[in-house]
């Protein structure tokens, strides 16, 4: 009888037990040795995941294949540490603006000009706006520096007058142009700057003025004494602003046509340039001879002007209330005296008077420059 401390293995075949009979236990160990720890529930994640029906936006697109004809999409946008919820948000706005900046020109939503127009005008206002504020920024700055005894920084040295002859005859009449077009430049040429000429006259009258200069130019570049050409480029040089070629013209109009028809406009150029002095003069001139009422009104404008751009805005009042009358039925010319007039009570603090003028002009002129604007900001 062996004597063996071992116990007896027992069979392995576990077919014969109840519930098992007919059936053998399938070999797991070679998968558990192939799947680690928690492949199964990864496999199984997936596969419950494709069997979802889409209802929003996944958290990831990935390209598909192009054979599909579908487009590819980029990861979800945004901050990681947001929801799910603000991530699938973020993730259709995106996506919507990529579709609609992929669509065609005919597809887009078009420009509404009148949104264009409306934009401009704001922008002008807020650039009229700025600049009003730039000029009373300066003001109460040199009103400042008056008050505490100092010298204004904002002055500098005013240039010497030119040397002019004063015009003591009247006017120059105008004639017919014809001849003195063939006298300073020839039959041929006489004929083809005449032509010229009337064309200016009409881009002058329609507001072209690249047109007007672009043709005009020919007749600046021959030498001759001709007032109405010289008249005609100052006056399209100053409505682009370029007010130094502009005095150059006017000054020849003013010698060779003996006229101070154009003297407002040719102080008005010399305000840019701060020659001060040649603003006096012309206004002495003007005065002097007063060819017009409308004329010399012009000219006290634009002195007073002047004026008030020196700091002297007392002297440029006093200027523009001499013989000031409101008319019962005021003219062009009227009404831009008292809005300069205006304009003065207004930087001067004298508010009540500003609104009062303000509102003589809107009562028949509503739309005048911005009357009614000014009269709304100082109530």
């Amino acid at each position: 009888m062996p004597t063996s401390n071992k116990r007896p293995e027992k069979p392995r075949n576990r077919s014969n037990k109840p519930g098992n009979r007919g059936r053998s236990r399938p070999n797991t160990s070679n998968k558990r040795k192939q799947n680690p720890k928690g492949a199964n529930r990864k496999s199984n994640a997936r596969r419950s995941n494709d069997r979802k029906t889409s209802g929003g936006a996944p958290r990831k697109y990935t390209k598909r294949d192009s054979s599909q004809n579908k487009e590819s999409l980029d990861p979800i946008p945004g901050n990681r540490e947001w929801g799910g919820l603000a991530r699938k948000g973020v993730l259709r706005v995106y996506h919507d603006d990529q579709r609609i900046s992929e669509l065609p020109v005919e597809a887009k939503d078009p420009i509404d000009p009148e949104d264009i127009e409306r934009e401009e005008e704001r922008k002008r206002r807020r650039e009229k706006r700025d600049r009003r504020q730039e000029e009373l920024r300066l003001e109460a700055k040199a009103a400042l520096a008056r008050a505490k005894g100092l010298p204004s920084t904002t002055k500098r040295k005013t240039p010497k007058p030119y040397k002019r002859k004063l015009i003591t005859r009247g006017p120059y009449q105008y004639g017919d142009l014809q001849p003195r077009f063939r006298k300073a430049f020839g039959e041929e040429k006489g004929k083809k700057y005449l032509k010229f000429f009337h064309e200016v006259v009409k881009a002058f009258g329609e507001e072209r003025f690249e047109d007007a200069v672009r043709k005009i130019r020919p007749l600046m570049k021959v030498d001759h004494k001709i007032p109405e050409v010289y008249e005609l480029f100052g006056l399209i040089t100053y409505r682009k602003g370029e007010y130094v070629e502009a005095a150059q013209s006017l000054e020849k109009f003013r010698s060779f046509g003996s006229s101070t028809e154009q003297h407002p406009v040719l102080m008005d150029c010399y305000r840019d340039d701060e020659r001060w002095n040649d603003i006096d003069f012309l206004w002495d001139e003007l005065r002097e001879i007063s060819p017009s009422g409308p004329l010399v009104v012009e000219g006290r404008i634009v002195m007073a002007g002047a004026l008030a751009d020196r700091g002297s805005l007392k002297e440029a009042v006093r200027l523009l209330e001499k013989g000031w009358k409101p008319p019962k039925r005021p003219r062009d010319h009227h009404l831009r005296r008292a809005y300069a007039l205006a304009d003065l009570y207004d930087r001067a603090g004298n508010i009540p008077r500003a609104r009062e003028i303000f509102a003589w002009i809107t009562k028949f002129a509503p739309d005048f420059v911005d009357a009614s604007e000014r009269l709304k900001n100082l109530r």
